[in-house]
């Protein structure tokens, strides 16, 4: 019995063709379930496929290997020392990574600065990250949901000469949406924020609360 295919796709040779894309939802032994966009399908027709001429695809053009992306902070704390109060507080951070469809990991790097009176205090980390797709971030998804969660250490310096040691976790939920299908996109994650400060004159304290992130990410 002749195999079924229901899906082979044609690249035509004219230049319309580079736009057509596919990308497969479902295979089962020889058959496969796919979204087709550059023209149509007819039912029970045979296409070939076939490379474009410079010797690479469409296909693995788009592909999602790694990230870098940049996003603000705002997180809203409050420290387990006495009579203290919620502090908020913004910062830009930085990541770079790889991607693996439903997981995703790599480094980071954030910087936030804090002026109040003469005073500037600043706060620099760098750690890592880790991403749980629950759907496969894979070219074409537009809307991709998830757990993420991040571990970094750094240094406070309140400005003054006094320097604390910041050891922090946080976890949460995000959204990544490509609005255009491309692979720039936006990031969204809300989650809580778990944060040690220890050295200096002080006392080691801990500090805790909700934190959000937003940001641009571009995949190559």
């Amino acid at each position: 019995m002749k195999k079924c295919f229901l899906l082979i796709l044609l690249l035509a040779f004219s230049s319309s063709a580079f736009a057509q894309k596919i990308k497969v939802r479902k295979v089962k032994g020889s058959q496969a379930i796919i979204d087709f966009s550059g023209g149509s399908l007819a039912p029970g027709q045979v296409y070939e496929l076939a490379p474009d001429e410079f010797g690479d695809t469409t296909m693995s053009q788009s592909m999602r290997r790694y990230l870098i992306a940049v996003s603000f902070d705002l997180t809203n704390t409050k420290s387990d020392a006495a009579g203290a109060e919620n502090e908020t507080d913004i910062a830009i951070a930085g990541r770079f990574g790889w991607n693996y469809a439903t997981y995703e990991f790599g480094p980071l790097a954030s910087y936030a600065a804090d002026a109040t009176g003469s005073l500037t205090s600043t706060l620099f980390k760098f750690g890592g990250w880790a991403d749980y797709n629950m759907i496969a971030n894979t070219p074409g998804e537009i809307f991709i949901y998830g757990l993420g969660g991040l571990f970094d250490i750094g240094q406070l310096d309140n400005g003054a000469g006094s320097k604390r040691d910041i050891m922090e976790f946080f976890v949460g939920p995000f959204v990544k949406w490509f609005p255009t299908g491309s692979n720039v996109g936006f990031r969204l994650d809300g989650g809580y924020v778990y944060q040690k400060q220890s050295g200096g004159v002080a006392s080691d304290n801990v500090v805790s609360g909700i934190a959000m992130q937003a940001g641009l990410m571009g995949y190559f």
